[in-house]
């Protein structure tokens, strides 16, 4: 049993990395240093929607958000939010927020918008477990399926993912993905559209919906993900993530 788990690691290992390459290479993203792009969320399951302009440095995992729109918290007028890699805060109309929900709102949100728009090249990171488990037929392709699992001291909650390698593009087409941290321990099914900016293919369209292990959905409807004005490498102080 160990040496079968031991060549089917080795075995996500080499998928992983053949697909971050073709994404552009770990390293040429980390070159880039930073990111500043407009995410507009909308999950009609829970009435949800979010509309920002996100910032992130990718050493330390800085995360910055002004917002335009932010449903979940019900606020009114301009709502910003940091994470400088270790606290989280939130302001609204410039004024720190010491409530504690939506300062723990604040930390899940900073935390997860940069580990969305990373993850595909953080699965490389010491602590992220990976195992082949197999390969699927599935709307005419045929992909690897590689399961994604954390360490405990990775993350606040540790989640589980399944990855849709394309055996022909080596891109993830879709995922399945818990979210811990509320309690979803059941899958949700993410489906991925790609461009390339600076180089590196960006799944800058998403969609997800309730499933089950074997990707097929439950749900009825969409929430849905857009990355748009994506700039790489801008010139981005430190300040701005701490408040």
């Amino acid at each position: 049993m160990g040496l079968l788990y031991g060549v089917s690691a080795q075995n996500a290992d080499r998928l992983v990395e053949d697909m971050v390459n073709e994404l552009g290479g770990k390293k040429a993203f980390y070159d880039l240093n930073n990111v500043s792009y407009d995410m507009e969320y909308s999950d009609p399951n829970s009435g949800m929607s979010l509309k920002s302009r996100e910032t992130y440095v990718f050493e330390n995992e800085l995360s910055h958000a002004v917002y335009s729109e932010h449903s979940a918290l019900g606020a009114k007028g301009k709502v910003s939010e940091g994470f400088n890699g270790a606290d989280a805060w939130i302001k609204f109309d410039g004024k720190i927020a010491e409530d504690k929900q939506a300062k723990g709102m604040a930390r899940f949100f900073r935390k997860t918008n940069f580990y969305w728009f990373s993850m595909l090249f953080k699965l490389q990171d010491k602590g992220v477990n990976l195992e082949h488990i197999g390969s699927k037929k599935t709307n005419g392709s045929t992909y690897d399926l590689v399961r994604v699992t954390f360490d405990e001291n990775i993350g606040d909650t540790q989640d589980t993912y399944v990855l849709y390698i394309n055996k022909e593009t080596k891109l993830v087409d879709q995922f399945l993905f818990t979210v811990v941290a509320f309690g979803i321990t059941e899958p949700e099914l993410m489906i991925l559209r790609y461009e390339t900016i600076n180089g590196i293919k960006v799944p800058s369209e998403r969609a997800y919906i309730a499933s089950n292990w074997d990707a097929e959905v439950v749900g009825k409807t969409w929430a849905k993900t857009t990355w748009k004005n994506i700039e790489f490498n801008k010139e981005i102080g430190t300040a701005l993530f701490d408040q």
